[in-house]
């Protein structure tokens, strides 16, 4: 039977980490390692003696003598994530209910996956990869802080000011510092317009129109670049103008054949076919001659063009890699250097973006950034003095990154630097002693997703917005859960947390920036953007009350059928029965419960419509 007490297993940098963060959520806490860690803050040692068993995790009767039966969750944190996945295996086998979240690398990535899907309850992460949403946030440009994907649809972060209500939505977060623009959260493929709400309805609609011809657009075609559009645009262009010129001598059959076999770069062939029911070449006119002519000359240059593209991978793939060449035009280029699997995330983030990434790491690496050197002065010499506009330094090896952001903080002064320091222990101090250059601490990043999975939520990734981690969470309610049956304004106002996307299974498709007032029910899915403390406050209830109320007076002498329309908006706002607000519509000054801010103005603007006369009041 659980008792609610949380098993750590494991205590390096990583395991003291979350117990550090699980001693603020005032839960039972239990210990286990195999031999006494070497513990990194007094105060923490001396509050959990006596909770620590030593032996291997991978034991049965070790994982019992610490409780493991009777635990809501097991973190299982060892370096070595083979013995992690064999602890996981004992701890199912012993608690079949229990939360378990494994530490994992990338190597054993896919059986991680396996596990979950088998064994439900158990959560496999891989520290190092759960760092790339915050490295590609500190080499972002300034004016897009962040940006993520939520149930397939993009989302970034903004620092600006208020222009379109329906397609932003504030950052609860409290990350705000004194003259800072608020930080909002707006899909990426949604791009408010000046207009806001005040804009003409057609001019609108046109907006609309504009994305959905967006839409339709093939992906295949939006990963090419805007020449090779162009050209492919042009190939289909002559081929449907070939097919209906040509068709007039000999119909449209012949008119396909003559015109595919123009674009292949013949020429003989289909004009003795054009002048064979035509009277021969005296009787041929000039535009057939010059149109063939043009026809033929572009099948030439396609098919040289293609038989070049095809030696040259078969060249490639016999003799070796091609030396990679940077584009002659676009932005400067952002570079990644070491990190192999970390970067090759980081680097499909950023190109998401439209974005140049280079790429400095071994051959066998993978290949989601396109352009890969194999040393840093390679990269320099194919820069030939031209700038990047961030560096990102990923090796496990903190004295190799110091160098190198040194170095190339002289040689680029202006571009942006991001290092990764997996257990240090004070990265901001160590970034702000550096002069500006970013330092993020694997372990401060992880430990906040760890001690939230710990809980069951699962962090989709992990966003570094002024120097504080901001964890983007996955909830599935259930029927006992915390958030069931409450609004998403009440969510946000009592939590601090952004819903971002939601999820119902009836409807098959996700609702982006869902409407304040609608409520969450048991089986829908939520992500939101939350802290660590949010995560807390959650997991106790501990919920900010509403901070407003109405002051409202309906009309002695009012429309009844008014009276019936306002009292089924209150209690569609105030998420009760509408007898219950009945008395609130008695001809008298009455005041609502609490409500949410975000409630207030919209409810306003629906009751005075119906006649009611309301104002906002604090509580």
């Amino acid at each position: 039977m659980a008792d609610g007490t949380v098993l750590v297993c494991g205590l390096g940098a990583l395991g003291q980490a979350c117990l550090q963060r699980l001693v603020r959520f005032h839960v039972p806490i239990r210990c286990l390692d195999q031999q006494p860690p070497n513990w990194r803050d007094p105060e923490l040692e001396a509050e959990l003696a006596g909770q620590l068993t030593l032996g291997d995790m991978r034991r049965p009767h070790v994982l019992e003598q610490a409780g493991v039966v009777s635990s809501r969750a097991v973190l299982l944190l060892s370096s070595e994530s083979t013995v992690n996945i064999e602890a996981a295996l004992q701890a199912r086998l012993l608690n079949p209910q229990a939360e378990i979240v494994v530490r994992s690398s990338s190597r054993q990535a896919d059986l991680g996956a396996l596990l979950e899907e088998r064994l439900p309850g158990v959560a496999v992460v891989d520290p190092v990869l759960l760092c790339a949403g915050a490295i590609a946030s500190a080499l972002r440009p300034e004016s897009i802080p962040a940006s993520f994907e939520a149930h397939g649809q993009d989302f970034q972060i903004m620092e600006q000011s208020w222009v379109d209500r329906r397609l932003q939505r504030p950052l609860r977060a409290q990350l705000a510092r004194p003259g800072d623009q608020p930080m909002l959260v707006t899909p990426r493929s949604l791009k408010p317009t000046p207009g806001g709400d005040d804009q003409p309805a057609w001019r609108r609609r046109r907006g609309w129109l504009r994305l959905a011809r967006g839409l339709r657009q093939p992906p295949w075609l939006g990963r090419h670049s805007r020449p090779q559009q162009l050209a492919v645009a042009i190939v289909v262009s002559l081929a449907a103008l070939g097919i209906q010129l040509f068709s007039s001598i000999g119909g449209w059959k012949q008119g396909v054949f003559v015109t595919l076999a123009l674009l292949k770069g013949e020429y003989v062939d289909p004009v003795n076919l054009l002048l064979a029911g035509g009277g021969g070449v005296e009787g041929a006119s000039g535009w057939l001659i010059s149109g063939t002519l043009l026809y033929s000359l572009v099948g030439t240059l396609l098919t040289s063009a293609l038989v070049a593209v095809i030696l040259e991978r078969l060249l490639r793939d016999r003799l070796g890699q091609a030396k990679p060449r940077l584009p002659r035009r676009g932005g400067r280029p952002i570079l990644l250097v070491e990190g192999e699997a970390l970067a090759g995330r980081v680097a499909q983030l950023l190109r998401r973006e439209g974005r140049t990434v280079l790429s400095v790491g071994p051959r066998n690496a993978p290949a989601d950034a396109s352009l890969r050197f194999d040393d840093l002065n390679a990269v320099l010499t194919a820069l030939d003095g031209r700038p990047a506009r961030a560096v990102g330094l990923l090796s496990t090896d903190l004295l190799a990154n110091l160098q190198t952001a040194l170095s190339l903080q002289q040689r680029w002064p202006e571009a942006r630097i991001a290092m990764l320091a997996h257990a240090f222990g004070a990265a901001e101090q160590l970034g702000d002693l550096l002069g500006g250059v970013a330092v993020i601490s694997a372990v401060d990043l992880v430990a906040d997703a760890m001690v939230a999975t710990a809980f069951g939520e699962r962090i989709e990734a992990i966003l570094r917005l002024r120097a504080t981690n901001l964890l983007q969470v996955r909830y599935r309610i259930r029927t006992h859960d915390t958030l069931c049956g409450q609004s998403i304004a009440r969510l946000e106002n009592g939590y601090a947390i952004t819903v971002v996307s939601l999820l119902r299974p009836r409807l098959g498709r996700a609702i982006s920036l869902p409407r304040h007032d609608t409520v969450v029910a048991a089986g829908d899915q939520l992500m939101v953007l939350a802290t660590a403390d949010s995560l807390r406050r959650i997991e106790l209830g501990d919920a900010t009350p509403p901070n407003s109320r109405l002051r409202l007076r309906f009309p002695s002498d009012g429309n009844p059928s008014r009276r019936f329309t306002a009292q089924q908006s209150l209690a569609r706002w105030l998420g009760c029965a509408p007898g219950t607000v009945a008395p609130l519509l008695d001809g008298r000054e009455q005041l609502t419960p609490p409500l949410d801010g975000d409630l207030c103005e919209p409810l306003i603007e629906e009751l005075q419509r119906q006649g009611v006369h309301c104002q906002r009041v604090p509580t």
